[in-house]
């Protein structure tokens, strides 16, 4: 598939429908200050009672959702539907079984033009009108006659295919730009642009054409640094699934389940990601037959994982001798079911399945089966919907999340007092009394909305929304605090809590997301809550450069299978971060499968990341390395580990030394009394271990009144100065900002250290003893897995395990330890930036 094509097609033609959109509003004066409504003419124009009507009810939508948002969802209602009648044709699953958009050539391929306008007086289009059509056809007008049967045809398929597409009304159809199928219109650039090939039963080129059309107004919100609206919380998010990530995801949890109740099941040699389980010790759901599997995405999107997880699933039932034509159905309405809160991306997802049953089941449009998408849009219950004293008036999170259904999604898990909250309402609203049928109405969707909410799975499979808290509205910022205390940092995290309420006992949850849970103290509870009570079946970490399509160091990403149980058995996991591409990681996968020593394949048993302080998920920590936290004293009970201050103007306070007055500069004070005004500053500074970067110093003139002292407009203390800074004892230090490895160097007495410099205080041989082991490799081993992003935290270093020594290798450690210091501080006091400089080595 052209992937660059697609994205630039899909690009182009979002601006120029928006633009023929507007030719048409316009045209025909849809428009704030326009000719009032029931006009019968625009600008000189006369208007037909029909336009007159139509053109009344656009005045009534623009004046009440934005004459620039009417814009937009008639722009995206022709590009969904032109791309979805593209597909069909190419596949031949138009009921007409005529192209609309192409004709035969000479050559025996298709070429642009309408083999539907071509034929027209023979073409059967259910709703078209054979006398209009014939009216058309002789009049030679082409144009005209292509307009009448492709909105007949999207009226064909509003019928066959309900809820995939939506009538479109005449009002909306005064909306479809002209000039669609010349050779650079909309149509002709996709026939012409988009290969014909990558339509052949790929239904996954409409999901990757949903998220390319979005992709300016996706990158529009993030460099705006705005706050989400449900308005944008949508496209923003979506992220289209790269396909090998969906089979590893899809069959090791729905072709797990499979597996491990049919074990001789043939599915297996097609399943190529797939990882043998221990069924030994592994415990699980058991199944009859393939009715009884439910799998859910939370966050569907257009629906690239439950068009795969339909393949899947269409194997299973064949494997159990059901006859092909009956399979779409059953995979539909018992297996498979979506949420997602953009009813674009739903229609999509619809759209998507729709096309895999049809490829199945010829007669399908015809069955009135329809996938399982439910669109989570907001119920707003008002004080005079909800019965006065009952229990549902007293649950306010509960309707302020209903009320804001369209930002926090599936991550509203209803417990049952809510289910029964809402039941009791419904009761007591009745159908009459002073409940009128507009209130009855809105309590009855908040109840079928919070059960299907409810529901619990076999497998939930999602990729679901990245998006910082630094991004969140209002109400999101607050809900999800509340709502999610250990993951709400992100929406990803806070999507694999959702996903163990979301799946049975025993079920699986498999997902993609940032890596960031795997490391940061700040999901450290999340991580013990996954520990203690869910285990990790498998894991391809990912890191960097997974996502093909979005390119970069963009995003660090892990894809992980939990089990919704906690089983003593050993997880497997790749370690695919050093991989540059998405290829690269898929085809490392293949190879570790058939080669576990391959040294990116790893098993281990989840208890072991307890050893290790905040229980990184550091697969790849040897057995001994992780039990050697537990077994060992941490750095911590040898020397004192303290982050410095931060004086928030750093260009205001702190100089390099040469730049100050020597007589001004205290270069080895004993007490912040003896500094005249210059102190020496540990800020940090490039990679050098054992002495050096000692070129900074700061103003600490009265005891550094003016840094402590320091405040913004509204009179706050900007300045952070922890007790330690003013020790002035010699010390240990390092960078807490790194481009690899960390390194530890001397500090003699008199410094001031910053928060990028943090230090070590203790005896002269404990500071040995402690560089030497932290500029060791060991040490850069374990640190690797606790501080991934080479960011050397004071709580990391200081939780360290430090093994006692004989006090014969102590002295050998002290020994060699000195020599390096020494070492490096003549190398240091060589070059004219130390303030020990004398002579050049070549002078």
């Amino acid at each position: 598939m052209n992937d660059t094509a697609i994205k630039n097609y899909c690009i182009w033609a979002r601006n120029e429908l928006i633009a023929g959109v507007e030719a048409r509003m316009r045209l025909y004066g849809v428009a704030e200050g326009a000719e009032p409504a029931g006009a019968t003419a625009v600008g000189g124009r006369a208007l037909s009672p029909e336009e007159t009507e139509w053109r009344d009810a656009l005045l009534r939508a623009g004046a009440e959702e934005g004459f620039a948002r009417l814009r937009d969802r008639a722009a995206y209602t022709w590009f969904n539907r032109i791309a979805a009648v593209r597909y069909m044709e190419v596949n031949d699953f138009l009921p007409s079984r005529v192209r609309m958009f192409t004709r035969p050539a000479a050559d025996g391929s298709w070429e642009l033009g309408s083999q539907a306008a071509d034929e027209a007086l023979d073409v059967q289009i259910e709703g078209a009108d054979p006398v209009r059509v014939a009216e058309l056809k002789q009049a030679g007008e082409d144009g005209p006659l292509f307009r009448y049967l492709f909105l007949a045809q999207c009226a064909e398929l509003s019928g066959c295919l309900p809820g995939v597409f939506q009538p479109v009304d005449a009002c909306m159809a005064l909306l479809l730009p002209a000039n669609l199928m010349d050779a650079d219109g909309v149509i002709g650039r996709m026939v012409g642009d988009i290969p014909e090939e990558d339509w052949e039963r790929n239904v996954q080129v409409l999901g990757w054409m949903y998220q390319y059309y979005n992709s300016e107004v996706k990158d529009a919100f993030f460099a705006s640094k705005a706050k989400e609206t449900p308005d944008t919380i949508g496209p923003a998010t979506q992220l289209f699934t790269p396909d090998w990530i969906v089979r590893y995801m899809v069959q090791n949890s729905l072709g797990r389940l499979w597996m491990l109740n049919n074990p001789a099941s043939p599915l297996r040699d097609q399943m190529e990601y797939y990882i043998e389980p221990d069924s030994e010790h592994e415990d699980f759901i058991r199944i009859g037959g393939p009715e009884d599997i439910s799998l859910c995405d939370p966050a569907c999107g257009s629906g690239h994982i439950l068009v795969y997880a339909f393949e899947l699933l269409a194997k299973m039932y064949l494997e159990r001798g059901y006859r092909e034509r009956e399979i779409p159905g059953l995979v539909l309405s018992k297996n498979l079911h979506g949420m997602e809160i953009d009813p674009r991306a739903a229609q999509i997802a619809r759209l998507a399945l729709a096309m895999c049953a049809r490829g199945m089941d010829r007669r399908f449009f015809g069955r009135g089966v329809r996938a399982d998408i439910a669109v989570l849009a907001p119920v707003a219950l008002g004080e005079g919907d909800v019965p006065r004293g009952s229990a549902l008036a007293k649950r306010k999170d509960l309707l302020g999340a209903l009320a804001h259904l369209d930002e926090v999604g599936s991550l509203l898990a209803p417990g049952e007092g809510d289910l029964a909250a809402i039941r009791e309402a419904v009761a007591l609203a009745g159908d009459g009394g002073l409940f009128g049928s507009s209130s009855r109405e809105r309590l009855r969707r908040a109840l079928d909305t919070c059960e299907t909410l409810a529901r619990r799975h076999d497998c939930v499979v999602a990729n679901p929304p990245y998006m910082g808290s630094s991004s969140f509205g209002p109400f999101m910022s607050r809900w999800v605090k509340k709502s999610y205390p250990d993951s709400k940092s992100d929406l990803c995290t806070c999507f694999i809590e959702r996903g163990f309420n979301l799946a049975k006992d025993r079920g699986y949850a498999a997902m993609i997301t940032m890596q960031s849970w795997m490391f940061l103290g700040s999901y450290e509870k999340l991580r013990e809550k996954i520990l203690r009570s869910h285990s990790i079946s498998s894991m391809a970490h990912l890191g960097t450069r997974a996502f093909g399509a979005i390119g970069g160091e963009v995003v660090s990403t892990t894809v992980t299978v939990f089990s919704n149980a906690k089983n003593d058995v050993d997880g497997v996991y790749f370690r695919l971060v050093d991989m540059g591409s998405e290829e690269e990681k898929s085809a490392g996968i293949l190879e570790a499968l058939a080669d576990p020593g391959c040294g990116w394949f790893f098993r281990r048993n989840s208890g072991l990341f307890t050893y290790i302080p905040g229980s990184p998920i550091a697969y790849w920590a040897s057995k001994a390395m992780a039990r050697a936290f537990g077994e060992n004293l941490p750095i911590s009970t040898a020397v004192s580990v303290f982050l410095g201050m931060t004086t928030s103007d750093n260009e205001l306070f702190v100089r390099c030394w040469w730049e100050v007055s020597e007589s001004l500069f205290t270069k080895t004070a004993n007490s912040v009394d003896q500094i005249r005004k210059w102190a020496p500053y540990n800020k940090g500074g490039d990679f050098r271990r054992w002495f050096g970067n000692q070129q900074f110093v700061v103003n600490w003139e009265n005891d550094g009144f003016a840094i402590r002292n320091n405040k913004d407009g509204n009179g706050r203390i900007r300045s952070t100065v922890p007790t330690a800074v003013t020790s002035l004892k010699d010390c240990i230090t390092w960078s807490k900002i790194s481009s690899g490895r960390i390194a530890l160097r001397y500090f003699p007495r008199g410094s001031l250290f910053d928060v990028a410099g943090a230090c070590c205080f203790g005896q002269r041989k404990n500071l040995c003893l402690v560089m030497g082991f932290l500029n060791s490799s060991v040490a850069m081993a374990a640190l690797s897995f606790m501080s991934p992003t080479l960011n050397f935290e004071g709580g990391q270093v200081r939780s360290l395990p430090l093994r006692p020594l004989s006090e014969e290798d102590e002295e050998k450690v002290v020994s060699y330890v000195e020599k390096q210091i020494i070492a490096a501080k003549a190398d240091w006091d060589s070059f004219e930036q130390s303030w020990g400089f004398v002579r050049h080595p070549l002078g």
